[in-house]
């Protein structure tokens, strides 16, 4: 894009507004997708509501916090995605991976992980390794432990500059390389991995939630 202000334009589009185009195009392939996962993670939601009730102490108080990150990291990661802003939302669905796993290590009764937490003394970016060491003792369900393993070998490719992250911004269908929201349809193919890891966290979700329930009730 060589006329400047036709570059300061689509740049203050792009951090000013959403692009309802591209949106709507995301929505017409994956609107069922959409719809799918909206009803597991209602479900979630339900979940954490009675585990948000029954909170007492600074300490469950984290632990619910820590659980409420990982269900609105979730969301604004499948929103952020329909939106075409595909590294973005990977960037946010490896935190998403990293909320729910400190979530279970801070709710173990036995473990040190809440207490370094909380004295900011750990870092999250361990946590996803400590909980597939330890998933049984957590209550986690082998389900749930697949999801973890899964998305964290795929995910921590958005964490850093690599091929997967080069190809976003660069058209699979044309000449052009993006400069923010894009709906590729030479992309399409990707996007259904995309979509397919989403919706599959998304399933086991209330089960990190049971799993936190358990843990916390033993205390």
């Amino acid at each position: 894009m060589e006329d400047r202000e036709a570059a300061k334009t689509a740049i203050l589009r792009e951090i000013s507004a959403e692009s309802a185009e591209v949106r709507a195009d995301y929505m017409k392939v994956f609107g069922d997708d959409a719809k799918e996962f909206s009803e597991y993670m209602a479900d979630a939601v339900v979940k954490w509501s009675g585990l948000d009730r029954g909170v007492k102490g600074k300490e469950k108080a984290y632990v619910v916090a820590l659980t409420h990150a990982a269900l609105s990291l979730q969301i604004q990661s499948m929103s952020c995605f329909l939106s075409g802003h595909v590294v973005a939302a990977g960037n946010l669905f490896r935190q998403v991976l990293e909320a729910i796993a400190l979530a279970l290590l801070c709710s173990s009764k036995d473990g040190t992980v809440l207490e370094r937490f909380m004295k900011n003394q750990y870092s999250s970016s361990h946590a996803i390794r400590d909980v597939l060491k330890q998933g049984k003792k957590l209550h986690l369900k082998k389900d749930g432990l697949t999801a973890l393993e899964k998305g964290e070998d795929f995910y921590h490719l958005y964490s850093h500059i690599t091929h997967l992250t080069l190809g976003n911004l660069i058209s699979f269908s044309g000449t052009d390389a993006y400069v923010g929201s894009a709906f590729d349809k030479g992309k399409i193919s990707a996007y259904k991995k995309e979509i397919a890891g989403r919706i599959g966290l998304a399933r086991v979700f209330p089960n990190f939630i049971d799993a936190v329930t358990a843990n916390m009730a033993t205390w």
